[in-house]
């Protein structure tokens, strides 16, 4: 096995568990993916109120939120192949139950709400298993890498995901539940067909809530301890920030200026077909080149991808601009997430995915907001001239920091301290 992690360009899938592991992976991305678009619809449909239909998507994410504060806590504390089972078992055995509810008439809102904000917690709670795991399977040699591949695979699933979901739906709105237990089902499958070595850390875990507390505490000190961290966690929130603000201020544009929604939809599908590529070309060179100077030259990348959009809100133009801001994003995951997770500490992996994921999920949570609200008042060439600014930002301040400019390449991250 170590031969096989540690050859650089080798195929990742003649490592061993890693086939397993991608398996389970990704059936779990496509479970969710398939009934992603038709919760909210049936939640309309079952309540028959929009307002109702929002605070359900709102408590959702507020459920998962909370869940993953302490889920990485969790992730630390069990055996990754254990909690992929119970994962994948219990999330399948919900959506079933849901399905078979509704094609039988008797789900109700109450009890819809019930069953998808249990399927939540559970997404909460364990979600980072898999990513905790793949530090074992692969080795910190091949992480990056690793990474590159899951943006691709992960652009494919979603963009395929949804309108493979709202085409079952409209044949039978059972049938995406029914699609998702399948997708769980066969991720339970490659779980099983998952070794991993045992971790005596997990074996040993102190019990109690006191213990657990304590061990949720000291992983996110050793996160906000960890100038490094800090530093990238910080740069990659804005640049999450910038890109999610624009997406939403793309769509905003375009609606606004009365385009077609096949047209709107068509963007999201470019986009994703840029990450696939630009997944490709990152799997080539992630390992190749010092991580600094490539995480600065996606940052510089972006904001020109930024500056046709200060002239022209065109169509084409807006196409183009997706293309520039999507092919580098994989490339960008794959050398700030692979620094920080394979230098992180197997046992330290969930509680550090959760502090990273949820520090930037704040910076992103109010760029929808900011959207809006700035959109009216200085206009889209205006509002695309402070993201600019933003991610010009978010470059001088990576340039400036020689913990993330000095970042060498991949075979040398074991050189240098996190």
């Amino acid at each position: 096995m170590a031969d096989d992690v540690r050859e650089p360009h080798g195929s990742l899938f003649r490592i061993p568990n890693y086939p397993a592991w991608f398996g389970a992976d990704t059936f779990l991305l496509c479970s969710s993916a398939v009934h992603w678009i038709v919760i909210s619809l049936m939640a309309y449909e079952l309540s028959g109120s929009v307002t109702l239909a929002g605070w359900f998507s709102t408590i959702r994410g507020i459920t998962s939120v909370v869940t993953q504060v302490i889920g990485g806590t969790f992730v630390d504390r069990h055996d990754h192949r254990r909690l992929l089972l119970a994962q994948s078992g219990i999330c399948g055995v919900l959506w079933f139950v849901m399905g078979v509810l509704f094609a039988t008439g008797r789900l109700t809102f109450a009890l819809f709400m019930v069953l998808c904000l249990m399927s939540s917690a559970v997404y909460g709670l364990l979600d980072g298993t898999s990513n905790a795991a793949l530090v074992t399977v692969v080795g910190p040699e091949r992480y990056a890498q690793a990474e590159s591949l899951n943006q691709g695979r992960d652009a494919a699933v979603r963009m395929s995901g949804s309108p493979l979901g709202a085409t079952l739906y409209g044949l039978w709105e059972a049938a995406p539940f029914f699609a998702s237990a399948f997708f769980d089902a066969a991720a339970f499958v490659c779980s099983l067909m998952l070794h991993l070595p045992e971790r005596p850390e997990a074996k040993n875990a102190r019990p109690g809530v006191g213990a657990f507390i304590r061990d949720l505490i000291e992983g996110w000190q050793w996160v906000f301890a960890s100038k490094t961290i800090m530093s990238a966690v910080f740069i990659m929130g804005i640049f999450e920030f910038g890109a999610f603000a624009m997406r939403q201020a793309v769509n905003l544009q375009l609606v606004s200026s009365g385009t077609d929604a096949l047209l709107i939809s068509l963007v999201n599908v470019v986009s994703g077909v840029a990450t696939l590529v630009g997944s490709m070309v990152s799997s080539r060179v992630c390992d190749r080149i010092p991580a600094g100077r490539g995480i600065l030259g996606v940052l510089a990348f972006t904001a020109l991808g930024f500056v046709p959009l200060l002239v022209s809100s065109s169509y084409a133009t807006i196409v183009a601009n997706a293309v520039l801001i999507s092919l580098p994003m994989p490339l960008f995951g794959a050398l700030v997430n692979g620094f920080v997770f394979s230098k992180t500490p197997v046992e330290r992996q969930g509680r550090t995915r959760a502090a990273v994921m949820t520090t930037v999920m704040l910076f992103g949570s109010g760029s929808g907001a900011v959207a809006g609200e700035l959109l009216p008042r200085i206009g889209f060439h205006g509002f695309v001239l402070v993201m600019l600014v933003l991610v010009v930002f978010a470059v001088v301040l990576a340039t400036l920091n020689p913990r993330i400019r000095r970042i060498p390449a991949s075979p040398h991250w074991s050189e240098v301290e996190l």
